[in-house]
């Protein structure tokens, strides 16, 4: 249901009431489908996570082993937490080895955190587990099922971003 309304929409009528209703219905489609998402495959998942790193830990390394080294206050707003709730976590991750504090180099009173050598091996463990994971649920699907959610999630992708 949630494609039919994304590749519909445009098609809808502009006038008020419709318009409102069709964005209300993607959006419960939408919602819909992160909450299926989120129980029967993130929640999973993070079992397979949770035996090294909290969900928190796991993403704070996994998002700086994408986006390189961050200060805090970049870290913070990308996870959108405060940085008195940042600095423990960081604190118990530079202890673990996962992480490093390294000065700026264009400016030394900044500290920019960063993925240490372990910390981009765990990350990338813990991804490949969580692919072989994804990839026996998905073994389930015949080929042609699995061909059209090929071709729907990367149509979700380019329509999401261009919400940005």
């Amino acid at each position: 249901m949630f494609i039919i309304y994304c590749f519909h929409w445009y098609k809808i009528v502009n006038a008020g009431g419709a318009k409102i209703n069709s964005l209300e219905n993607v959006a419960g489609e939408f919602l819909a489908l992160l909450a299926y998402m989120k129980d029967k495959f993130f929640r999973p998942l993070e079992q397979i996570t949770r035996s090294r790193l909290s969900h928190v830990q796991f993403y704070a390394v996994s998002l700086l082993h994408r986006k390189g080294s961050l200060s805090m206050s970049e870290l913070a707003q990308e996870m959108q937490i405060s940085k008195q709730q940042l600095t423990p976590l960081v604190y118990k991750l530079i202890n673990l080895g996962l992480l490093a504090r390294k000065a700026d180099e264009n400016d030394r009173r900044i500290v920019r955190i960063e993925v240490t050598e372990r910390g981009r091996n765990t990350v990338e463990e813990l991804f490949n587990e969580i692919k072989l994971d994804l990839v026996e649920k998905l073994r389930k699907l015949p080929c042609r099922e699995l061909g059209e959610l090929e071709q729907m999630l990367k149509r979700i992708q380019e329509i999401l971003k261009n919400i940005d």
